[in-house]
Order: C-alpha cells, then sequence, then structure tokens
C-alpha cells in the first residue's frame, strides 16, 4: 500500500482499439493517469495479449495492474491476474463496461480514476469470477445464439466504435433475421438439477447481462457476484417473439418467466454439450466452437479495487 501524499506505483495495460474514445481523448485519459499514479504503461497489440502481459507483471512482484479498455481487455486482464497476489483497478473505456459498473466503478475516465486512487489506502475486495473450461470471465458466457452476435460485432470493430452497444443488439436481430440455424434445441444442459434441451445458453457471474443506453439488460435476475453461477437459457427461439423477449430484457426484466425458457440459480459446476460444434464467448470475447463445454465458479480468485 502506497504511503499518503505519495503517488501509487501501478502497471497500466490499454487496450488502444477500445471504446468510442478519440485518439486526443484518450491521451488525456492516460495524462489523468499519470498525474495520479507513478505508472509503467503497456498496450495490447493483439487478442489474448493482455493475459500475458498481467500474468507477467503479476509473476515479478507488481501489486497493482490497471486495465483501461473495455469488457474484453478486462476479461484479458483478470486472467492474468487471477489466483495471484496482484490487484486489478479499472478504468473503463469500452462500449458497454458491464463489470466495472457492476463493482460500482464510475463509467467516467475520469472519475474513475478519482475513484480509484481514493481506494488506494482501502483494502482490496476479492471477487469470484466464473469459469467456461480454463477461461475466466468477469460477467457472462454464453453457448449459441449470443455468441453468433458476439462473433458478427467483433467482425466490424469500426461499426462497434462507432455505435456502441446498439450495433450488438442490431448484430442480435441480423443473427435472427439471416436464418439462425439453432432456432431449436440443439445443446444440452447438465447438472444437479437434471438435463434440459436448449437453442442458446447464457452463464453469469454477475449483472446485468449488457446495457442499451442506460437501461440494464438482465437475464439472471438473482446472480450474485459472490454467489455461485446462474444460467439461463430458452428451450426455442421464435422470431416472431423477439419483441417479447426484449421487453422482457429491457423493461420488465422478467424473461425467465417466459414459457421457454430454463433458469437455474447459485450452481457450482454444470455443462452444456452440443448436437454439433456450437459457438461460445466469454465476456463478449468470442472464442474456438466447441462439442462440450464445462462452467464451474472460482470463488475469491481476484482482487479488485472498487
Amino acid at each position: 500500500m502506497a504511503a499518503r501524499g505519495r503517488r501509487p506505483v501501478a502497471v497500466l495495460i490499454d487496450n488502444p482499439n477500445a471504446g468510442r474514445l478519440s485518439d486526443d481523448e484518450r491521451e488525456r485519459v492516460l495524462e489523468a493517469v499519470r498525474d495520479s499514479f507513478e505508472i509503467d504503461q503497456v498496450s495490447t497489440t493483439a487478442r489474448t495479449t493482455g493475459v500475458g502481459i498481467a500474468k507477467e507483471v503479476a509473476h515479478s512482484g507488481g501489486e497493482l495492474v490497471i486495465a483501461f479498455g473495455g469488457d474484453g481487455h478486462v476479461n484479458e486482464v483478470a486472467n492474468g491476474l487471477a489466483g495471484t497476489d496482484a490487484t486489478l483497478g479499472i478504468i473503463p473505456g469500452g462500449t458497454m463496461n458491464v463489470f466495472a459498473r457492476s463493482l460500482g466503478i464510475p463509467m467516467d475516465a475520469f472519475e474513475a480514476i478519482r475513484h480509484l486512487r481514493d481506494r488506494m489506502y482501502q483494502r482490496s475486495r476479492r471477487v469470484s469470477l466464473g469459469l467456461m473450461d480454463d477461461r475466466y470471465f468477469t460477467f457472462s458466457a454464453g453457448c449459441g445464439f449470443d455468441a453468433e452476435a458476439a462473433e458478427r460485432v467483433d467482425l466490424d470493430i469500426l461499426a462497434k466504435r462507432r455505435f456502441g452497444e446498439f450495433f450488438f443488439f442490431w448484430s442480435a436481430f441480423r443473427v435472427l433475421m439471416s436464418g439462425y440455424r439453432y432456432r431449436d434445441p440443439t445443446m444440452t444442459v447438465k447438472g444437479d438439477f437434471g438435463e434440459v434441451r436448449v437453442a442458446m445458453a447464457i452463464a453469469s457471474n454477475t449483472g446485468p447481462y449488457a446495457y442499451l443506453g442506460k437501461r440494464s439488460v438482465q437475464v439472471a435476475p438473482r446472480v450474485e457476484l459472490d454467489g455461485g453461477l446462474d444460467v439461463f437459457g430458452l428451450r426455442k427461439m421464435r422470431m416472431h417473439e423477439l419483441p417479447i423477449y426484449a421487453w422482457r430484457c429491457v423493461v420488465s426484466k422478467n424473461l425467465i418467466e417466459d414459457k421457454d425458457a430454463f433458469y437455474e440459480s447459485d450452481l457450482e459446476t454444470f455443462e452444456i454439450t452440443g448436437d454439433e460444434p456450437f459457438k461460445r464467448h466469454v465476456d463478449g470475447e468470442p472464442l474456438e466452437r466447441a462439442r462440450a463445454t464445462r462452467f464451474s465458479i472460482a470463488r475469491d480468485v481476484l482482487k479488485v479495487k472498487a
């Protein structure tokens, strides 16, 4: 812990391609970080490089690692720090910043810097993460439909930066309109609750699932960050009920009451298998297809300043 009056020492890992900040705006944020912290700055150059950078910093004795970027970038840094004594700090710089919001971190980058600096003299908090096989996720991981949408977003970074979170929901709509082939059940969720056939499934470590502007999008209303995992699924994807799905996610927050919904909460582990390889994502970051994937909760595995 830094002595009061001195700038705390930190390593800043930033993603220069995250969010909708201009180069000038991004530089002003970085300058504000330098004014508040004694930092070494490292920029990621490609996907997943943040994992290795964070892991190297932690194993070399680094105490505070600040992630400046969006949900995918925070996921990478968290994967590198999980299970170590290094602490994660977050400066939101992405589109939705779901995990940062769930921790109560301000969305304005400059306010987030002050928020982090003010908490340098307080104890770090330990939080649990979800695991999809051997990859941690901070707030959600999906199989099937929403992974297809996440992949579409990932293929058009310019549109993502321009239109923000609205582009994700537009991409999801386009997946359905293009003849989404998993409208009928093609996956099986297995756990202590039994077996359920679903067309899509989302595991949640905390809520909400996403944001549409300032509105939260909720698929796991009972999930708690310090609890187990929740899993939500739809047994069928019905195109004509898309407006109902949207209303229940964004407005009434009761999608789990849909006649085709499946929902279990506070789980230690469960498994999803597919009739054929299915697409997957963690925190909106696409992963390779799999025929089977195991979910579990990793308790108190990450130290955060929030």
